[in-house]
């Protein structure tokens, strides 16, 4: 845990919330993004577990995650290193 100073303040201030960033877009999850699947149907996958797979640089290629019951897989294409393409989430 990192503590901050600010200049005149004695003692470091503590982090007031914990913010969780998607591991693809870097950006912040959000309580209002509503997500959904191929057919439209509002899909919950940040609740599920995942099984993640990487091309050879390491680029993740596949995300295929399961509520238990059904599985969903997300698939990222790349372009000369660079992400191009992400498919919404698709019923398997």
């Amino acid at each position: 845990m990192k503590f901050v100073n600010t200049p005149g303040s004695s003692q470091g201030t503590a982090p007031q919330a914990v913010v969780l960033l998607n591991p693809v877009t870097g950006l912040p999850y959000t309580a209002a993004t509503v997500t959904t699947d191929s057919t439209g149907a509002s899909i919950d996958p940040a609740a599920w577990s995942h099984v993640y797979a990487y091309n050879g640089s390491g680029q993740l290629v596949t995300d295929t995650a399961t509520d238990g019951t059904t599985s969903w897989i997300k698939t990222f294409t790349y372009t000369s290193g660079n992400l191009t393409g992400e498919t919404k989430w698709v019923r398997q």
